[in-house]
């Protein structure tokens, strides 16, 4: 396993500052890019709210490069274990001073939870009082403490908001012990010998798990400030050992583009019928088209059964409209039900059989979430659009269909969900093909009676599972019924949510098509990395 990241993560009562002491040491050390995240309440998101734990660890991901190892302290580090287990841009992790479970339990060491419950009132009574108290808890038994805790306390946050109190929940619900027993990829867990806030007694626990545990002498709980040259040395080797294991372990493609031209093609007859999300959505996405856009040659690129084309060549009745998709059964469905096109064509948009800077428009919708090799998608949506041409792309993000991947996550360890990749890899992509613009991230939820009438409409979509990891065979009677059981918590008024993340992505490529990097160009494309959340729109499904 190659790294080519290093994101770190601080725990509750701290942020970002407390990477401080080996940020630079690691970044020379490693010659790795490393990142700091901080988590929503703490350090420069301290007005941002705390959200449940499944939005936070898809928002997390989101901010996590492709073959990253995540480094996490205390809660982050529990934070990491979970982004392991769900991201496939995690290749691996390690924890600093991170129990599997923060509080006791049978047969399990941990805070007693009568002491956590009393710390938890504490703190909404005085935040400030107890957050000093914890300061001190975290530097107890240190050789260091002194100046430890002088640091800690000149690192006092700027504000102590609610997010804390909900942090600190979060805190106390998160049990990773059966996660880190299955978790297939590299983790190592460093502890303080003295940490007063993780027992000791975690270390052995631990390695009766047959995890990778290590022990430092005369530490306590805040190792990224006592034991910065340890932990650098530690990441270091890390690195070092799983750089060995060579590129054979790099992760495999995550389906075959053949299984998902088959799966969409036998979709075709019923697509429409169930495809309630992907209509809204293309709307909306021709709809950022400026009025004064009149395109002569227009590219519709993943165009299934031809939505997109009929509400392209209503607008435009005199362009040339060329229609291309993966799945062959798409295409002949379009020209029998929807003959809006010019021209059909069935190909990869990975590979495009087309001539360069031929087209105006380049329009994709709910399509290119099916490629996951995005340098080389971009290069070739660079070089077939036309100079000053536009690109309108609406893709899902790795938040979609979150509560069914949950809901699947108590019933078993295989993959049920497709895995989609965050706006920093999209963003990433088009900056270095050359194609600035912006990216603007939507919530759409639909609801539905039961779970099985989501799998159903999936499945008509053509959109049912089709990673390489996804389990073979038939889904039975009890696994559906134990994950209806599983799904019920999430559902409102409405029924059962199954949100969607949706990316729209407005790119213009530069006059001349040439790939420049020159400060006006990168200031427009540095607007994709910013995020618009409106409030969710919700569309009432079966």
């Amino acid at each position: 396993m190659t790294f080519e990241h290093v994101v770190l993560l601080h725990g509750w009562g701290c942020d970002g500052r407390i990477w401080a002491p080996l940020q630079a040491e690691l970044e020379a050390r490693l010659a790795l890019p490393v990142t700091v995240l901080e988590l929503p309440g703490f350090g420069d998101r301290n007005t941002s709210p705390w959200p449940d734990t499944g939005v936070l660890l898809s928002e997390l991901a989101e901010r996590i490069p492709a073959r990253s190892l995540l480094v996490g302290h205390s809660l982050g580090g529990m934070l990491a274990v979970r982004l392991a287990e769900q991201n496939d841009r995690v290749a691996g992790v390690i924890t600093l001073a991170a129990n599997a479970r923060f509080t006791a339990a049978p047969h399990w060491p941990g805070m007693e939870p009568s002491v956590f419950a009393q710390f938890n009132r504490s703190f909404n009574e005085a935040a400030e009082k107890t957050w000093q108290r914890f300061c001190g808890l975290q530097v107890q038994g240190d050789r260091q403490a002194r100046p430890l805790l002088k640091e800690l306390k000149r690192q006092r946050p700027g504000a102590i908001g609610d997010a804390w109190a909900l942090a600190l929940r979060c805190l106390g619900q998160l049990d990773n012990r059966e996660l880190l027993r299955s978790l297939k990829k590299p983790q190592r867990h460093l502890l303080g010998a003295e940490d007063a806030l993780v027992p000791a007694a975690a270390a052995d626990a631990l390695r009766e798990m047959d995890l990778a545990v290590e022990v430092i002498d005369g530490a306590g709980h805040v190792l990224p400030l006592s034991q910065p040259e340890v932990i650098v040395t530690a990441i270091d080797t890390f690195v070092r050992e799983h750089a060995s294991e060579g590129e054979e372990t790099k992760a495999a493609e995550p389906f075959a583009k053949a299984a998902v031209a088959r799966s969409f093609g036998r979709a075709a007859a019923h697509y429409d019928a169930a495809a309630h999300l992907q209509r809204a959505v293309c709307r909306h996405l021709l709809a950022s088209l400026p009025a004064s856009v009149e395109p002569r040659r227009i590219l519709d690129l993943g165009s299934g059964t031809g939505f997109g084309c009929e509400l392209l060549r209503q607008r435009f009745p005199s362009a040339e409209i060329i229609a291309l998709d993966l799945a062959e059964g798409m295409l002949a469905y379009a020209r029998e039900r929807r003959p809006a096109a010019d021209g059909y064509i069935a190909a990869d948009a990975e590979q495009l059989p087309l001539a360069d800077a031929s087209f105006d428009l380049v329009f994709s919708s709910m399509a290119l979430q099916w490629c996951y090799r995005l340098p080389q998608l971009f290069a070739e949506l660079q070089r077939i659009t036309a100079p000053a041409g536009r690109l309108l792309v609406s893709t899902l993000g790795p938040g979609t269909l979150r509560e069914l991947k949950a809901a699947w996550a108590s019933v078993d360890d295989v993959v049920h969900v497709n895995r989609f990749l965050p706006a920093c890899e999209w963003s990433t992509a088009a900056v270095a093909a050359g194609l600035p613009g912006s990216v603007r991230v939507e919530e759409r939820v639909l609801h539905y009676a039961t779970a099985v009438e989501l799998m159903r409409d999936l499945k008509r979509i053509g959109a049912h599972n089709v990673n390489r990891e996804a389990g073979r065979g038939l889904t039975g009677r009890d696994r559906l019924r134990r994950l209806s059981e599983a799904y019920e918590p999430h559902r409102t008024n409405a029924g059962l949510p199954a949100s969607y993340e949706v990316f729209y992505l407005e790119l213009q490529r530069f006059d001349g098509g040439e790939r420049t990097h020159d400060a006006g160009a990168e200031a427009g494309v540095m607007e994709m990395g910013r995020r618009f959340r409106a409030d969710p729109v919700r569309i009432t499904g079966r």
